[in-house]
């Protein structure tokens, strides 16, 4: 598992990587856990720059929600952007099917630390490189906390 800011998730609109001294990874395949505003937008950005997405939530409801919300903003200006990065965009309510199979994933579900913790446990044997936002409003000594079982090295802003 891999912990990194924002900056690298800014690096999936590019071809730039996260920063000079960061390993270079090549990202093909993204998944997004967490069907909010926060998530919809990543997998929107991820898409939008040619990887295929596959966004994760709880249910289809949440889902469809989710892709009305971000992506039909203003759907005769951009009917052919939309249908270019919604097709690039899958949806799944089960997080450890689809984790084993990708390059990254990024982690933007609920602040909610017991939440997020029962998360890492389910995936952290399927993931090898998973993005945590680094804006939580959770207590960073808390998140550190929950973090060091997997003794990585952990960025955040």
């Amino acid at each position: 598992m891999a912990f990194v800011t924002r900056q690298f998730l800014r690096s999936l609109s590019s071809s730039s990587s996260a920063s000079a001294s960061a390993k270079k990874i090549i990202v093909k395949h993204v998944r997004v856990i967490g069907g909010g505003l926060m998530g919809a937008g990543i997998a929107q950005v991820a898409a939008a720059s040619g990887h295929t997405v596959v966004l994760v939530d709880q249910t289809e409801d949440i889902l469809a929600k989710s892709k009305k919300k971000k992506f039909a903003e203003n759907p005769k200006a951009g009917d052919e952007f939309v249908e270019k990065t919604l097709s690039s965009i899958s949806t799944c309510t089960d997080a450890a099917s689809v984790v084993h199979s990708t390059d990254l994933v990024v982690e933007a579900i609920v602040e909610n630390l017991k939440v997020k913790n029962e998360l890492f446990q389910r995936l952290d044997k399927f993931a090898y490189h998973f993005v945590v936002h680094g804006e939580w409003e959770l207590d960073p000594l808390q998140v550190r906390s929950m973090l060091s079982p997997w003794k990585k090295t952990v960025h955040g802003n």
